[in-house]
């Protein structure tokens, strides 16, 4: 990977609340520069192509042999997503046409769809793959955020918010706009489960969290959330 300046990167991979998570290599302080670096893989796309952004990421990584060893090299995270049939025929026909084991390749397909990051600056829009930032996790409490600067296309910045302490997880706001968190604990799982296949399990989200839903399936969880948008009552 290409880190981009002097300082970077003050984060490290390490195991944090059951699992592989970025944390701070060292005390920083608010605004300080955590990461940055260029992508891996990336994908520019049109303003309606937003919902089949990471299925052309996939296309764009399978397209280049050492771009597709880079990015399996990395062994991210894997988050299962719902799969409908138009995206299990794109999948097929990309194996075909790739030479690629249909089962790794779903499995890919996961990685790219929870680990890939949307980028937008200079007129450029596209989703791409940074080996540092995308491992950092969501919060609704967040100690850091993302940035960028024309002076180096494709580069994502990750910035302190706050002061953070050597060893804290490095979490942002995976949905960008401040208003997001505003919304109650109902409000933003819903968003974050229909985005992004997850509840946030920050400590304002524990906190907020009402009894009894964390032992719920997913498909318990939507048909909940259906429910109380269209008004059956609130959470308890």
């Amino acid at each position: 990977m290409t880190v981009v300046g002097q300082d970077a990167p003050r984060v490290r991979l390490a195991r944090w609340g059951g699992e592989m998570q970025l944390v701070a290599d060292a005390d920083v302080e608010a605004g300080a520069l955590l990461a940055a670096e260029f992508p891996i893989a990336f994908v520019s796309i049109e303003a309606d192509e937003e919902d089949e952004a990471p299925m052309l990421l996939l296309a764009s990584i399978l397209a280049s042999d050492d771009v597709h060893a880079r990015v399996v090299a990395e062994d991210f995270k894997l988050t299962t997503w719902t799969l409908g049939s138009r995206d299990l025929q794109t999948l097929d026909a990309l194996a075909r046409q790739h030479k690629r084991n249909p089962k790794k390749l779903a499995q890919l397909y996961h990685r790219v769809a929870a680990n890939n990051i949307r980028y937008a600056q200079g007129g450029v829009i596209g989703y791409g793959i940074w080996p540092i930032v995308s491992r950092s996790n969501h919060s609704c409490d967040p100690n850091a955020r993302l940035g960028a600067t024309p002076r180096q296309p494709l580069a994502e910045l990750l910035l302190a918010t706050r002061p953070i302490r050597r060893g804290e997880a490095i979490c942002w706001n995976y949905l960008g706009d401040e208003s997001f968190l505003a919304l109650d604990w109902f409000a933003r799982n819903r968003q974050l489960l229909k985005d992004f296949q997850f509840l946030c399990r920050c400590p304002r989200c524990e906190a907020e969290r009402p009894a009894g839903i964390a032992s719920l399936p997913k498909a318990e969880l939507a048909a909940l959330f259906a429910g109380r948008e269209a008004g059956a009552g609130p959470l308890r």
